[in-house]
C-alpha cells in the first residue's frame, strides 16, 4: 500500500479554522505547567532524538511555540510533545506556548496530525489513533478520514490491525513483521492460524507475496463445515472439477467459498467476516468481472 501524508497540516490547527481565536499571543509557560495529552498517539520517544533536540534547544532555544489548551489549573499539551520533553532536558524554566480553546475531537485530529507529519508513528499508533479518534467523532472510518484527509480504506486498514493476536500485533510494532505482512494474516479466519503463520514468516523470512500465497492455502484447505453440501458431496459426488472451481475461486478471493453444484439450479456462496472484509470481496469480485470483460 502507497501511504499518504495526510491531506491537512498542522497550520490547520493554527489558524482560525482549526479552533477558536481566542488568546492569540505567545505566552511563555512554566514547563512544569504544562502535562502531556491523553489523545497524544505516540507512545514512545527515541531517547537520542530527544537528546540531540535538547542540544539544539540550549543554543537556539524553542524556535517553534507548542501549542496548548487550558484544563483547570494546568495546560494540557497540543501539539509539540518533543519540543516540551527536549525543553525540560535542556533545563529550561519557561516554552513559549500559544493557548488555544478547543475540543477533544480537535484534539485528536490535532495530535494525530503532527504526528504524522512530522515523525512516523509505527503501524500500531496509527491503528490505535484512528480508532480512538474515530470514537471521539462517533463515526465512520470515512469520517475519520475526511478529518484528516485520508481515504476510507487507508484508515479502515490501520483499524483492522487491531484485530490481530496480541503476539503478532508485537511483531508488527517491532518492526519485525510490516504493515503488509500483517494485512496477509488478516485474511486467515482464526489467531492460531495468524499466530502460526507469523511465526513461519518470520522464520523463514517470507515476503509479503510470499505470506498472501500462504495464506490462500491454508484458507483452502480448510474442510467445509458440515452441512448440506458435504452430504451432497458424499451420498451422490460430484464432478472434480466443481471441486477445482471452489478451491480455486477461494484461492482468487482469499474466502471460503461453498459451490452447491445441480443439473438445474446451482449456488456459489461465499463467506465473508465484518463489513470491511464484505467490502474486500466486492471490490475483489468486481476487479475479476473487469478481467473477464477484457
Amino acid at each position: 500500500m502507497v501511504e499518504r501524508r495526510l491531506g491537512r497540516g498542522l497550520d490547520f490547527f493554527l489558524s482560525s479554522q482549526g479552533a477558536n481565536t481566542s488568546g492569540e499571543e505567545i505566552q511563555h509557560l512554566e514547563v512544569g505547567s504544562v502535562a502531556p495529552s491523553p489523545h497524544q498517539p505516540r507512545r514512545e520517544f527515541e531517547e537520542s532524538e530527544l537528546q540531540a533536540l535538547a542540544a539544539s534547544v540550549r543554543s537556539n532555544g524553542i524556535l517553534q511555540p507548542i501549542l496548548v489548551r487550558k484544563v483547570k489549573d494546568r495546560f494540557e499539551l497540543i501539539a509539540g510533545e518533543r519540543r516540551w520533553r527536549a525543553a525540560k532536558l535542556a533545563g529550561l524554566e519557561r516554552i513559549p506556548a500559544l493557548v488555544r480553546e478547543m475540543t477533544d475531537q480537535q484534539v485528536a485530529v490535532a495530535s494525530l496530525v503532527e504526528n504524522l507529519q512530522r515523525t512516523d508513528l509505527g503501524a500500531l499508533e496509527k491503528a490505535r489513533a484512528f480508532q480512538k479518534l474515530q470514537a471521539a467523532v462517533k463515526g465512520s472510518a470515512e469520517e475519520v478520514g475526511r478529518q484528516v484527509g485520508l481515504d476510507r480504506t487507508t484508515v479502515t486498514n490501520f483499524i483492522r490491525l487491531l484485530e490481530l493476536p496480541e503476539e503478532v500485533q508485537a511483531h508488527v510494532s517491532r518492526g519485525t513483521l510490516t504493515m503488509g505482512h500483517a494485512r496477509a494474516i488478516l485474511g486467515l479466519r482464526n489467531a492460531d492460524e495468524q499466530i502460526r503463520v507469523a511465526e513461519e514468516c518470520l522464520r523463514k523470512k517470507l515476503s509479503v507475496r510470499q505470506v498472501e500465497e500462504l495464506v490462500q492455502g491454508v484458507n483452502a484447505a480448510v474442510p467445509l463445515e458440515a452441512g448440506p453440501a458435504k452430504v451432497e458431496r458424499k451420498d451422490r459426488g460430484r464432478p472434480v472439477w466443481v471441486d477445482e472451481l471452489e478451491a480455486n475461486l477461494g484461492q482468487a478471493l482469499n474466502a471460503k467459498v461453498h459451490v452447491r453444484y445441480g443439473r438445474k439450479r446451482s449456488k456459489i456462496l461465499i463467506e465473508t467476516g465484518p463489513r470491511e472484509d464484505f467490502e474486500r470481496i466486492y471490490e475483489a469480485l468486481k476487479s475479476l468481472g473487469k478481467d473477464l470483460e477484457g
